[in-house]
């Protein structure tokens, strides 16, 4: 099969993997209700792969089509600090709403140093992957039901071939679909090789 007629291409993938709030039981008006409650200072929690930066995707453009300006910034396990530019940006952050992926990399004196550099923030939304100590906005949980229905959404006509996979791939990525689908792309392009045991 040529990538460009893989149902699990790249674009295709992407296209799909934007926040639906209502795939996730719930509605915008129900969590922005929830962030103005909240005082505009939350938490996002949950696993790698569970959706957190696929939300913050779309939250940051939901704000700013708001009309509200928006400071994101990202740590993984690769950069785990700020660098002196964001440090810069957030010395700035009055009125700003300030998002940081991956908030529990931080060293204590660095988080510390962030709440103080955001204490006159319009708004803080940290995604990490347990509670801290902010109040929870959102929580993630793998889903399978949703892999499963991204899989519909993307190859109809392959789920009954893919199924008998998609059990042991869903375990071998820890709940990640972004990474499962990508097991579908090689799969459909003949070069996926099934996990140990099945």
């Amino acid at each position: 099969m040529r990538a460009h007629d893989n149902p699990f291409a790249t674009d295709r993938v992407e296209q799909l993997l934007v926040f639906r709030p209502e795939w996730s039981g719930t509605s915008w008006s129900a969590i922005e209700d929830r962030w103005t409650k909240l005082g505009q200072r939350g938490a996002l929690i949950g696993p790698h792969g569970s959706g957190k930066t696929t939300f913050l995707d779309a939250w940051e453009k939901r704000l700013m089509e708001q009309g509200g300006e928006v400071l994101r910034l990202f740590l993984n396990r690769e950069s785990r600090e700020l660098d002196e530019i964001a440090w810069e940006a957030l010395e700035d952050a009055s009125g700003k709403i300030v998002i940081l992926d991956g908030e529990e990399q931080l060293g204590w004196l660095q988080r510390r140093r962030f709440y103080q550099c955001t204490a006159s923030a319009a708004g803080v939304l940290v995604a990490r992957h347990r509670r801290g100590k902010l109040p929870v906005l959102l929580e993630f949980e793998p889903n399978m039901e949703l892999l499963i229905r991204c899989v519909h959404e993307l190859a109809p006509q392959q789920v009954e071939a893919l199924s008998e996979h998609l059990p042991s791939w869903w375990r071998e990525h820890h709940g990640n679909i972004r990474e499962v689908l990508l097991r579908c792309y090689d799969y459909g392009a003949g070069t996926s090789q099934s996990p140990v045991g099945e």
